[in-house]
């Protein structure tokens, strides 16, 4: 279980995002190559929550979907647990956003394009610390590399920005 901070940029002057507190919830796999290497895909689904104010008007995106992270991760055993660091890349897919106040559909297609696309993709970094027992606490941050907007990218880029901190079990 997880929670993540999300902010995406309107890269506009006239949109101002604020960043918000959702939860992410999911698994992973890890495959050892060798005591201090290994390769740990996961599947997330997250919630994602930001507020936008453009002017004097303000409203909340909201997203839900999965993120498909696979890291390549270094492990280093220090006392009775484990440190953990992990770089990769991300892929994610969006089943619903919209603007909350506004009740817009954001991937509704109107006319042959939506407001935003459902694709994501990017680069993740995590850090986090196995205690004996399998007990994880964890942060990771996710930067996304794909422009969001589909209709109206010429005038603006949204890019995600997650900040996730987390705590798991080992089974």
């Amino acid at each position: 279980m997880e929670a993540n901070i999300h902010q995406f940029w309107l890269y506009e002057l006239d949109y101002i995002s604020k960043i918000k507190v959702a939860p992410n919830l999911g698994c992973f796999l890890e495959i050892e190559l060798n005591k201090r290497l290994a390769i740990q895909p996961e599947l997330m689904f997250f919630f994602r929550n930001s507020g936008i104010r453009q002017g004097g008007r303000e409203d909340d995106f909201q997203q839900w979907g999965m993120t498909i992270p696979v890291y390549l991760l270094g492990r280093e055993c220090i006392d009775d647990g484990i440190w953990y660091f992990g770089l990769g890349a991300y892929t994610g897919f969006g089943f619903n956003a919209r603007m909350k106040n506004a009740k817009t559909a954001l991937y509704e297609e109107i006319e042959g394009k939506a407001i935003m696309n459902r694709w994501d993709y990017g680069i993740s970094a995590m850090l986090g610390y196995e205690y004996c027992d399998g007990i994880q606490i964890s942060a990771g941050l996710h930067l996304g590399l794909k422009d969001q907007l589909d209709a109206g990218k010429d005038d603006a880029t949204v890019i995600n920005k997650v900040l996730t901190v987390g705590m798991g079990y080992r089974f």
